[in-house]
C-alpha cells in the first residue's frame, strides 16, 4: 500500500483502538453511515479496432439516449483510466455509475445494450453494490479529476462506528487547513466487512502537495500502527477521472 494512503486512513481508525471488540460490535449496531447514493463499478476493455476517438463519438449518442428513457438527473457517470507512472493507460478503463434506485442501474444497462456499446469495449460488471457518502462537504467539480481509491476490509471486532468518533475530527482538520480533497467512502452492500476509500484531487500536483503537506505532520508518524490493528488494505490505485453525465 501507498504509504501517504495509509496514512490518510490511519488517522481515521486511530481514535477507537483501545475499546474491546465487544463494545465495537455493540457500537455498530446504533452507529451506521448515511449513505446519500449507490456505486457500480464496470471493468472494461477497449475492442481491438476501436480507439478514444469511438468512445468520444459515443458519449453524446449515449447521453441523449439515456435522457430521453428518464435519465440523467439524479444519475452521475464517469470514465475512469487508470494512472501508472504519470502516464494514462487508455485501452482499459472503469464506467462508475453513482445512482439512487435499481432501476437508475436498469435504465443505465439497457441504454448501452441499445447503442451497441459492446462494439466497442468489452466490460464486466462487478455484481457487487456499494452504498455511499462523501465525508467532505465541498465536491470537487473541474473535471477531469484525479481518483486514488483504496479496497479495505475490517478485523474482527472494528467497522465504521469504531472511525466515526475521529471522523469528525479529520474533517475539521481539513476545513482548518484548507485541504484541497474530496473523500467518498464506500460499503459493499449487505456487508459491512469491506468498504473502500476514494481521495479525489484536483490534479497529480495537487494530489502530491498534499501528501507533501500531510507527512509533514508529527501524528501521521504515530498513527499509522492503529490502521495496522484495524484493517488491511489493497495498495491503492489511481484513475483520471472524466464524467459524462
Amino acid at each position: 500500500m501507498k504509504p501517504f494512503i495509509k496514512l490518510i486512513i490511519i488517522v481515521l481508525l486511530s481514535g477507537c483502538a483501545g475499546d474491546s471488540k465487544n463494545s465495537n460490535i455493540e457500537l455498530s449496531n446504533f452507529i451506521k453511515p448515511e449513505y446519500s447514493f449507490k456505486e457500480s463499478l464496470f471493468n472494461c476493455e477497449m475492442a481491438k479496432d476501436k480507439t478514444l476517438n469511438s468512445i468520444e463519438r459515443f458519449i453524446p449518442k449515449f447521453v441523449d439516449s439515456f435522457s430521453k428513457m428518464g435519465g440523467g438527473d439524479a444519475e452521475e457517470l464517469y470514465f475512469l483510466f487508470p494512472v501508472t507512472e504519470d502516464n494514462i493507460e487508455t485501452h482499459s478503463f472503469d464506467l462508475l455509475l453513482k445512482y439512487d434506485e435499481v432501476t437508475d442501474l436498469d435504465r443505465f444497462l439497457l441504454t448501452l445494450t441499445s447503442l451497441s456499446f459492446d462494439d466497442i469495449a468489452t466490460c464486466k460488471n462487478s455484481k457487487t453494490v456499494k452504498n455511499s457518502f462523501r465525508l467532505t462537504k465541498n465536491a470537487i467539480n473541474n473535471f477531469p479529476v484525479i481518483s486514488e481509491v483504496l479496497h479495505c476490509e475490517y478485523k474482527d471486532g472494528y467497522n465504521y462506528a469504531t472511525i466515526k468518533p475521529v471522523l469528525e475530527q479529520f474533517l475539521d482538520a481539513l476545513v482548518k487547513n484548507n485541504s484541497p480533497l474530496e473523500i467518498v467512502y464506500s460499503e459493499e452492500d449487505g456487508s459491512n466487512n469491506h468498504f473502500q476509500w476514494a481521495n479525489i484531487f484536483a490534479s497529480l500536483e495537487s494530489r502530491k502537495d498534499f501528501v507533501e503537506s500531510w507527512q509533514q505532520l508529527e501524528i501521521s508518524k504515530e498513527i499509522q500502527e492503529f490502521l495496522l490493528e484495524q484493517s488491511t488494505c489493497l495498495s491503492s490505485k489511481t484513475f483520471r477521472q472524466y464524467k459524462v453525465l
